[in-house]
């Protein structure tokens, strides 16, 4: 993976547009992954969580059918609800425009092609991300979507999404009969790739004031489509534009979706990288870690991760909260690299001291190089990580 990624560096990030033009503030914080908006009543910002003093925002999810009625037509009543409630809280949000499944009905009516396939059971479609029609379509929504909200400040992150299985995540319909289809209308992974790289630059034209975010999943069993689009993010929008690990959980970070960890920890040095959790601690304790829901904070954290989003249902379990709030104050410290190992946000002499601990320790902490051993290697790459400074 090392390899596959572009290896940008200071240069890339000083020379971008974005640095022209001033800092965008990195999202950070404790975030709840509540339930989706609609216009059945469902609303993100939850009362009881939104009073929560240690929570900083909340994922709004808005479906595109329920917003663009008919071409060119936006009802966006829903956002401006969930945002007039944000305020009321004193909290932020994370907002995310849902494809896919639920992008607009008349879209077939245009002329939009639509990939047709099984869901439990149920038949289900999703425009072809790299259809024309498709695309002009989505793209002028994006920018009418930045023209309305570009200037509002409680808005911390914008997800750039595209039509995939779910319409957030980067996953394609991925059954053995889907791929065979998928590969009947042409699919390549280079075409797939240029849809999200479309879909990510109308976002970042349309909000050129906020953070932005894309997610990373293998694409039919590969990792070359989040390759594409992340080096793409890295070399086009520099350290505006995040990565996100919808599927984060300890076992899918080691185990499942290596590549797309790797991504995330660049992501982490490079720009910014959020990570939102993929159960319930509350509902299913025996999804998570041998170490709990700390097992799953910690390897966050320690990846650089500074924002992170969790279920409702265990920021209100009150036998969670303490390791909550801890956890809030944890992300709202800064970034500061690897070398920064007494997580404050800065690079002193308390991180060489308590580096020279841990490798008196042997701890893994202090084994830089990653090899299982302990030797002037480690030392070297330390020494190196504190030289570089925070990100």
């Amino acid at each position: 993976m090392k390899n596959q990624l572009c290896g940008i560096g200071i240069a890339l990030v000083v020379s971008s547009p974005l640095s022209i033009a001033g800092v965008i503030e990195k999202p950070m914080g404790l975030y709840c992954s509540c339930p989706p908006t609609n216009g059945m009543g469902s609303g993100s910002v939850v009362p009881a969580v939104a009073e929560l003093d240690h929570v900083d925002g909340v994922l709004v999810r808005v479906a595109w059918e329920d917003i663009e009625t008919s071409p060119g037509v936006s009802d966006w009543s829903l956002i401006d609800g969930q945002i007039q409630a944000a305020q009321s809280y004193g909290i932020k949000i994370s907002l995310a425009v849902i494809n896919g499944l639920v992008a607009p009905d008349w879209l077939p009516a245009i002329g939009t092609q639509m990939f047709d396939y099984t869901f439990h059971k149920s038949q289900e479609s999703i425009p072809v991300p790299w259809d024309a029609t498709f695309q002009s379509r989505w793209t002028q929504f994006i920018a009418d979507f930045g023209a309305r909200y570009a200037n509002e400040d409680t808005i911390s992150l914008v997800y750039v999404t595209n039509s995939s299985s779910n319409g957030f995540e980067m996953q394609l319909p991925r059954s053995p009969t889907d791929t065979i289809n998928w590969m009947n209308i042409g699919y390549t992974d280079a075409l797939y790739a240029d849809s999200w790289k479309v879909a990510m630059d109308a976002f970042a034209q349309a909000f050129p004031n906020h953070a932005l975010a894309h997610e990373v999943h293998p694409v039919l069993g590969s990792d070359a489509v989040a390759i594409d689009v992340y080096n793409h993010a890295r070399a086009t929008h520099g350290d505006r534009m995040g990565v996100l690990a919808a599927w984060w959980m300890v076992h899918n970070a080691i185990d499942v979706y290596p590549g797309m960890f790797e991504i995330l920890q660049d992501a982490s040095q490079q720009s910014h990288s959020e990570v939102q959790v993929a159960n319930s601690y509350t509902n299913t304790p025996e999804r998570f870690s041998d170490e709990g829901y700390q097992g799953e904070i910690d390897l966050a954290i320690d990846s650089g991760v500074r924002y992170m989003e969790v279920w409702n249902s265990d920021l209100l379990n009150t036998s969670l909260t303490p390791l909550m709030i801890e956890t809030a104050a944890r992300l709202n410290t800064p970034f500061c690299g690897d070398a920064d190992l007494t997580e404050d946000g800065s690079l002193n002499f308390l991180d060489v001291s308590a580096y020279l601990v841990a490798y008196g320790k042997q701890d893994l902490a202090a084994d830089f190089t990653n090899d299982g051993s302990f030797n002037f290697l480690d030392v070297s790459a330390f020494l190196a990580a504190f030289g570089a400074g925070c990100p």
